[in-house]
């Protein structure tokens, strides 16, 4: 018994078919990029399947599953010149072989690429180009220091509003609970809703 599978391709436009056109619209006499997106795919496995028995972990029998040789290829990709998004990716599988790369506009304009391979001889392999050049191990671990020192920077803002919030919380809710001859300004009823108030915060 073997499983049939098609290619499945799909090309989705993200605005008019002009694209066909060379990929610009005419507006009131001026000329807009087009933006689009698209995706392929074919897969996941050819072959026949085989048949296996999977045991239950708590001792309720077995279930029966299927396997098959993976095999598949994908790729997909966007093309936004109003957000200045431009960015793609393929990758195939054929058995134990991967290969693929993704590539991607950084902000100061340089195109990103990254090719990648896998196997069960020599593990996960990575390179890294920009504009086509190869970065060396310092540039690799500069880009790293980076994006950590990015990273941490937006953590410690996030943490420095977060108590700036609770303080301020703190500080309205305080003035709220202002006490007036020994009872509390909300009343008998108030006294409590305070106290909750004060036990949740």
């Amino acid at each position: 018994m073997a499983f049939l599978f098609k290619t499945v391709a799909c090309l989705a436009l993200l605005s008019v078919a002009a694209c066909e056109y060379g990929g610009e619209e005419e507006h009131h006499g001026h000329h807009h990029s087009v933006g689009y997106s698209y995706a392929k795919f074919s897969g996941p496995v050819s072959g026949p399947a085989h048949e296996i028995h999977v045991e239950d972990k708590h001792g309720h029998g077995h279930q029966i599953d299927y396997v098959a040789k993976p095999d598949y290829v994908f790729e997909y990709g966007v093309e936004d010149p109003k957000s200045k998004v431009s960015q793609s990716r393929k990758e195939h599988r054929h058995e134990d072989e991967l290969h693929g790369e993704y590539s991607l506009h950084q902000p100061d304009g340089k195109l990103r690429t990254v090719k990648y391979s896998s196997n069960k001889h020599s593990g996960f392999q990575a390179e890294v180009l920009i504009d086509g050049k190869p970065l060396h191990e310092e540039e690799l671990a500069k880009l790293a220091h980076e994006a950590a020192s990015q990273s941490a920077h937006q953590h410690q803002h996030q943490h420095q509003f977060h108590h700036q919030h609770q303080d301020e919380h703190k500080a309205y809710g305080g003035a709220e609970q202002q006490t007036y001859g020994g009872e509390s300004s909300y009343g008998a009823e108030g006294a409590e809703e305070g106290a909750q108030e004060e036990y949740y915060h």
